[in-house]
């Protein structure tokens, strides 16, 4: 279920007219995001690194690149690891070509050109005034450990940019679960309705509405320190009743509560689906924001609808043991861009970060006045 032209800055821009349309158009865009907004007087950045440069780090837990002085990408938060989520975002340079930014998408890659993930951009309103950057929300892969990924932005028109992201390292638990004949038998034995449920929540979880219901930092949907049985990323050994094994990687948490115990939205969202499947049991899916879901798994019982919309915090259901479950427990987990994402993250800070981003809005915008000022 878990399925770079860089173009040198040309000095000859900076002419008055240039400054004068640029800075009456995109920096007065970028400066009207904070009435507290300073023009710096620093000197010009160093130019754009090469493609094979590795983003991570630096005091806001940023860097930023870009193909010309206008257009503006950055990563919001600091370096992620396999399993994290990641945020980019994109101010498109002012009075471009509307056809250059058309369908732009973020591709995750490795290193030797292998998609690993990835996620279209959306719009995201940054204020009550309706100013707005393009956003991308993916994550990377938990099973990915080769240190080094690529991150390729393009659009209809081809590739705008590529550059390199580092991951930091993570190591994860290891478990051996043994199943009865019964759960044996929910693994191994093919059934054409398994396989319509999958396709369901397939088709569910990979798709990317339009609409952010929160921009989180999402809460567990159940009590914080209710004792953990399995964690995220966990690499799992499956041991059958018929002397098979199999391995898998666990893509939430599993919360050892009673059966009964009320289970909350871990925030605002539409529910996606509410309905029982043979593997999971009672199940429940929300929609977060563009591509990024929650999804509960073996309810006693379901207590929302499809289509509902919910609040954080709001009954969804109670805890049980259906499906294929070896003792009472509740699984709880993230999706960002259809990939499992460590929901321990996505409760420590925002996945899209209001404050951060309008902050990298402002700082870029300070460094091209200066730069072309000079």
């Amino acid at each position: 279920m878990s399925r770079r032209d860089f173009s040198r800055r040309d000095t000859s821009r900076r002419d008055a007219a240039f400054c004068a349309v640029f800075l009456s158009a995109s920096f007065g865009f970028i400066a009207c995001l904070s009435r507290s907004y300073i023009l710096s007087s620093e000197p010009a950045p160093p130019p754009p690194p090469p493609a094979t440069e590795v983003a991570g780090g630096g005091a806001l837990g940023f860097d930023i690149w870009q193909d010309n002085p206008e257009d503006f990408y950055a990563l919001v938060g600091g370096e992620p690891r396999p399993g994290d989520p990641v945020t980019l975002i994109f101010l498109p340079a002012s009075g471009g070509d509307a056809a250059r930014y058309a369908a732009l998408k973020a591709v995750l890659l490795d290193t030797n050109g292998k998609k690993l993930g990835g996620a279209r951009f959306f719009d995201w309103t940054l204020d009550d005034e309706g100013h707005t950057v393009k956003a991308s929300v993916f994550a990377a892969p938990s099973t990915y450990d080769g240190g080094v990924a690529l991150v390729r932005i393009e659009g209809t028109q081809g590739i705008l940019i590529e550059f390199g992201l580092k991951l930091g390292e993570r190591s994860f638990a290891s478990e051996e679960i043994p199943l009865n004949p019964v759960n044996t038998a929910l693994r191994t034995v093919p059934d054409p309705k398994k396989t319509a449920e999958s396709e369901l929540l397939w088709s569910i979880i990979t798709g990317a509405g339009d609409v952010v219901y929160t921009a989180g930092p999402f809460t567990p949907p159940v009590a914080a320190d209710t004792r953990r049985t399995s964690f995220f990323g966990a690499r799992r050994v499956y041991r059958y009743s018929n002397g098979r094994s199999d391995t898998a990687v666990h893509a939430g948490i599993d919360y050892g509560v009673p059966v009964g115990t009320p289970v909350g939205a871990c925030g605002a969202g539409r529910v996606a689906l509410a309905r029982s499947r043979i593997v999971t049991g009672n199940s429940v899916v929300i929609e977060h924001l563009p591509g990024v879901y929650s999804i509960y798994y073996h309810l006693d019982r379901i207590t929302v609808e499809e289509g509902a919309f919910v609040n954080e915090g709001d009954a969804i259901g109670l805890s049980g043991m259906t499906g294929l479950a070896t003792g009472p427990h509740l699984h709880w987990e993230m999706r960002a861009a259809a990939e499992n994402t460590d929901p321990d993250i996505l409760c420590a800070r925002a996945v899209l970060d209001f404050d951060a981003a309008k902050k990298l809005v402002n700082e870029r915008g300070a460094k091209v006045y200066a730069e072309l000022s000079r």
